[in-house]
């Protein structure tokens, strides 16, 4: 009995299941000025920000005192309680082997907006 309700009750449901057909023409594409633009990977990258990259250059002035040193005629500046200073060979070095020039890489802070304090610096 219970397999004859079964059957009832998926045949009232596949009859009542029909085909639709859709009449009309299909939509037009939107105008030029809403489509999106596709920009070549160099150009999107030359606008991307790449704060978190590492910089080199060679230490023109520096004061650690007051958490800043020039590189390339630009000022950048640096927690002396929370940067991170290290040697060439990886290990920690001190603030101390910052020096007028030294050769460091460095990366920035990416939570700095501006762009100027450096997070990490690697002296050569």
């Amino acid at each position: 009995m219970k397999p004859a309700l079964l059957l009832l009750g998926m045949l009232s449901i596949a009859n009542a299941a029909t085909a639709i057909t859709v009449q009309g023409t299909p939509p037009t594409a939107p105008p030029a000025a809403t489509a999106q633009k596709f920009s070549a990977p160099a150009a999107a990258k030359s606008r991307s920000d790449d704060s978190s990259g590492l910089r080199r250059g060679t230490i023109e002035a520096v004061s650690v005192a007051g958490g800043t040193f020039h590189m390339h005629g630009q000022s950048l500046s640096f927690d002396p309680k929370r940067v991170k200073v290290f040697s060439r060979s990886g290990k920690p070095a001190s603030l101390a082997s910052l020096k007028k020039g030294a050769a460091v890489s460095f990366t920035l802070d990416p939570s700095d907006k501006k762009h100027q304090r450096v997070a990490v610096i690697y002296v050569d």
